[in-house]
């Protein structure tokens, strides 16, 4: 006697949804046969009954839908000669609906040969953090089918899906949209030796960007040294802080997750150079809805000075959203309105005192199909940079796919344009004033 299930998500086939929006879909069970056993059962002891039942007919006490989310951190760290463990956990989803029997009746429940579908729909909340799977921890959500036996091991059918943070460049923080600047100032070595400052000068168009865009990003170089400036190196940064709960502990990730280069700068020389840095697809940044995993974004810039082995190194923090600044044709369908009963947790210590339910329903209509007027919609794709993880390492006899990447909106649009100040409208010049 063989059962399955199959997990579906109706007019979904990639999966992801954004918080606050409704994940519907359908468990289908498929039984090959069925076979009465009644009959066989004075002949046997209760043992060999219980044998019967698990090899010859379908029978289970329960079928339990559960759709679940939650992040965990786990890592260890070597002091003085010892390991120590840190952990960490925080629930965002905890729902249950019984496809079969109930939680009060152990009775059993024979499962017919044939295809059974069940219908089912959870409000997720408003205030989800994003899908993500990374060294340390992960940000989970997981829809699970157990086929419950009191007799015996329960079996579990899981299939996760992904779910985004609504970020929205364009209502966030005024901020995004505006041009960012940065500059600093460097001199080498020390007393009769110290050179004079090698000036960096970064322009961003914007703060906000989207996966699929490039950042560009112009540095001016004004170098008052001695010593060109061999390389410019300029890389997009994810940085993942992990907490841990008992003990209270934290530590931070930090990812490459696009590289650029640019031209050397001669000594006493001034150049602007315009560079552009790739965003790929990434979760969007998050330091605010989860108390045990925060992302965040800077762009990094190294101006390597030649024969000396040292560089000048600025820092710009950027935000990656899901939703692009100001880009016509972008349609993108908005979040539902905040859930009723979930408002997010305050703090480790504060978990929430009510999360929302799922309901077993037996028609959902739930259309997330783009409008033919739409121009362009983003693409969901896998993340390169981070890590795939196992969705079943909390289930013993789990069937199923366990490996599961999230995937994230990948945007096809114009990046914004460069900056254009003073400075950069030079292409290059030698400083006179430092000339000998």
């Amino acid at each position: 006697m063989v059962v399955t299930c199959e997990i579906s998500f109706e007019n979904n086939i990639d999966g992801t949804f954004y918080a606050g929006q409704l994940v519907n879909g359908c468990a289908t069970l498929k039984c090959d046969r069925s076979k009465e056993v009644q009959a066989l059962l004075a002949d046997y002891s209760f043992s060999n009954i219980i044998h019967i039942f698990s090899l010859c007919c379908p029978c289970f006490s329960a079928v339990l839908l559960k759709v679940v989310g939650y992040s965990i951190t786990k890592w260890s760290e070597k002091s003085l000669g010892s390991t120590k463990l840190y952990a960490g956990r925080e629930d965002y989803l905890a729902s249950n609906s019984y496809l079969l029997g109930s939680e009060q009746n152990n009775n059993r429940h024979t499962i017919q040969a044939g295809v059974h579908n069940y219908n089912f729909a959870c409000q997720l909340p408003y205030q989800c953090p994003s899908s993500f799977e990374g060294r340390y921890g992960c940000i989970r959500y997981i829809v699970k089918v157990l086929l419950i036996r009191p007799w015996k091991f329960d079996q579990a059918y899981t299939k996760a899906f992904t779910v985004l943070k609504m970020l929205d460049l364009n209502f966030d923080t005024p901020q995004l949209r505006l041009a960012a600047h940065s500059e600093g100032y460097r001199t080498f070595c020390c007393g009769p030796c110290k050179t004079d400052p090698l000036k960096l000068e970064l322009n961003l168009p914007q703060a906000g960007y989207v996966p699929g865009q490039k950042i560009p990003v112009t540095v001016v170089v004004v170098n008052n040294t001695s010593v060109a400036v061999s390389e410019l190196r300029l890389s997009l940064v994810m940085l993942v802080r992990y907490y841990s709960v008992s003990p209270e502990h934290s530590r931070v990730e930090r990812i490459i997750i696009s590289r650029a280069k640019g031209d050397s700068v001669l000594k006493q020389c001034t150049r602007s150079l315009t560079i552009e840095v790739a965003v790929p697809s990434t979760p969007p940044t998050c330091v605010e809805l989860s108390n045990i995993i925060q992302i965040a974004y800077q762009l990094e810039v190294e101006a390597l000075v030649k024969s000396l082995r040292e560089q000048q190194l600025m820092v710009m923090p950027v935000t990656v959203g899901t939703m692009p600044l100001e880009v016509s044709g972008i349609v993108v369908q908005q979040p539902p309105r905040r859930s009723e009963h979930y408002e997010g947790p305050q703090s480790r210590r504060d978990p929430p005192d009510e999360l929302p339910m799922v309901t077993a329903l037996g028609s959902v209509s739930h259309d997330l199909t783009p409008s033919p007027t739409v121009a362009a919609l983003p693409k969901y794709e896998e993340s390169r940079h981070t890590q795939r993880g196992n969705i079943n390492e909390e289930e013993l006899h789990a069937f199923g796919i366990n490996e599961f990447a999230p995937l994230y909106p990948v945007y096809s649009i114009p990046s914004p344009m460069p900056v254009i100040s003073a400075n950069t409208r030079n292409a290059g010049f030698v400083n006179q004033s430092f000339l000998k």
